[in-house]
């Protein structure tokens, strides 16, 4: 009874070790920040992605065209690019959640930077989340809104419920945009503890050639291109 077991007890714990296993981050968490930095965007690709599926796009958009609430502050744009991490999806939520946790606290000691929106697609769902709790584990004043598009919720590859149960937990505010004929687990779902939005019905002729699981990210640049999805920042902030 004892022996068959042991094969499957030294798999899984072999799977462990190499996922838990501690690597250097800092090619991903050390980018140059601006000088009196005040707000920050960042977005995480998910697993086999890249910043110019969509990433780059979408902060070149919110660069160029920020929200009112953001236009007289010093503002910083960054796409975030883990492909290292993220290539390999037995480690990717592990790893994203790691490497988020470092940029949050990094971007947290900076004693300029008042808010931090992250925004993650797929498996970058856990970067936005590390972000979230390295940042406030730091400074709790700081402000963080987290936007989830259509995120993975498998952490660790046995946890299944992870991102459903924590994803908007943390932080100030938190939107997420799915598509439901997505069969990625937790990317067809609302989220609880998150203002989540349906999207599958709003993909029009024009967008046809997105896939369930990539229509979110297209679907929120182009929310962001018409100013129609929310930016969280309280201006009493700045201070």
């Amino acid at each position: 009874m004892i022996i068959p077991g042991i094969p499957f007890v030294l798999t899984t714990l072999g799977f462990a070790i190499y996922v838990y296993w501690p690597r250097d981050f800092s090619s991903v968490t050390q980018f140059p920040l601006q000088p009196d930095l005040e707000y920050i965007t960042l977005s995480a690709h998910g697993v086999k992605g890249s910043p110019e599926k969509w990433s780059d796009e979408l902060q070149n958009t919110m660069a160029t065209s920020p929200p009112p609430q953001l236009s007289d502050i010093v503002q910083q744009n960054h796409s975030i690019d883990w492909r290292n991490f993220s290539n390999n999806v037995f480690l990717c939520s592990v790893a994203g959640k790691k490497i988020g946790i470092e940029i949050g606290k990094r971007l947290a000691k900076q004693s300029s930077v008042k808010a931090i929106h992250a925004i993650g697609h797929s498996c970058g769902a856990f970067v936005v989340f590390g972000i979230c709790e390295g940042a406030k584990s730091v400074n709790h004043q700081v402000q963080v809104q987290t936007t989830y598009l259509d995120p993975v919720s498998v952490f660790s590859g046995i946890f299944w419920e992870y991102g459903i149960d924590n994803f908007g937990k943390c932080g100030d505010f938190s939107d997420t945009y799915i598509d439901t004929r997505d069969t990625v687990p937790g990317s067809n779902q609302i989220l609880p503890h998150s203002q989540t939005l349906d999207v599958t019905s709003l993909q029009t002729e024009k967008d046809a050639g997105y896939s369930p699981h990539d229509w979110p990210t297209r679907y929120y640049i182009q929310a962001i291109e018409n100013n129609k999805v929310p930016i969280y920042y309280k201006s009493e902030s700045r201070h």
